[in-house]
């Protein structure tokens, strides 16, 4: 008897978690809502606004990792804190954070506003409210991966000759390949898909998700579910990629 129920509450679970995907398809009346300019001006500036993001999170994201696999200790733990916050509050959360200090009426938003630059409402918006919230897969997932490195064959390396910076690119870097492309996977994903900072901070330029929202506003479901389509296929396209290069390495790694 129990074990009967132990073999079905698996598939339980995944027949509820692929109704989102069935019922994609079924809402969808028709494809060509797709081609609308309005759709595709927010397609270009999630895609875009994701690879930027994206882009600024390896840069910054990658070394902050590296430090805080290296350097465990009270302030690493603090900092570590910081990053995870996003994942754990709220997308509105933050995004109401963000909007306190970065509107004009916030102290860094007042600065900027003064030197001519506006903030809120802008592609730059976009871009600042996607980095709070998707960096840290980035951090979290590149930070894992170089834990798994074992500090030796970085010390051998420094030990020939190699100075930290060669060290970190030729040894650690390499090494650590699965985890950051992963994390910037998933960053890459969680932009193109971000709602809530997004919505706070930046309503316009319209991003998918915002475009999303404003045609259910408008039509319900009917109108906004080949706007979700769109994002699934965004999603599952960005799962196969990562699935492929995760192989592609795992199968590298067992071929040595």
């Amino acid at each position: 008897m129990f074990g009967r129920i132990a073999r079905v509450l698996p598939f339980i679970l995944i027949v509820y978690l692929s109704l989102p995907v069935i019922s994609a398809f079924m809402a969808v009346k028709s494809i060509s809502a797709i081609g609308r300019e309005e759709v595709f001006a927010a397609f270009a500036v999630s895609i875009s606004s994701a690879t930027l993001t994206t882009t600024i999170s390896a840069i910054f994201g990658i070394p902050l990792a590296y430090k805080l696999a290296r350097n465990p200790g009270r302030v690493a733990q603090i900092a570590e804190a910081i990053v995870i916050s996003p994942v754990v509050l709220p997308p509105l959360v933050t995004g109401l954070f963000l909007l306190s200090v970065l509107s004009p009426a916030g102290f860094i938003g007042r600065v900027a506003e003064n030197a001519g630059i506006e903030i809120t409402r802008t592609f730059l918006a976009v871009v600042l409210a996607q980095l709070a919230v998707a960096s840290p897969f980035t951090v979290i997932s590149a930070k894992a991966a170089f834990e798994e490195i074992d500090p030796k064959l970085e010390f051998a390396s420094r030990l020939m000759g190699a100075g930290n910076l060669r060290t970190f690119l030729r040894v650690s870097l390499p090494l650590a390949k699965r985890g950051i492309i992963a994390g910037l996977l998933m960053t890459f994903v969680r932009s193109v898909g971000e709602f809530g900072a997004t919505f706070m901070l930046a309503y316009f330029p319209k991003t998918l998700p915002v475009y999303l929202y404003t045609s259910y506003l408008r039509g319900g479901v009917e109108e906004a579910a080949p706007v979700a389509l769109l994002l699934l296929l965004i999603g599952l396209l960005v799962f196969a990629v990562l699935r492929a290069v995760g192989d592609g390495f795992a199968g590298t790694e067992r071929s040595k």
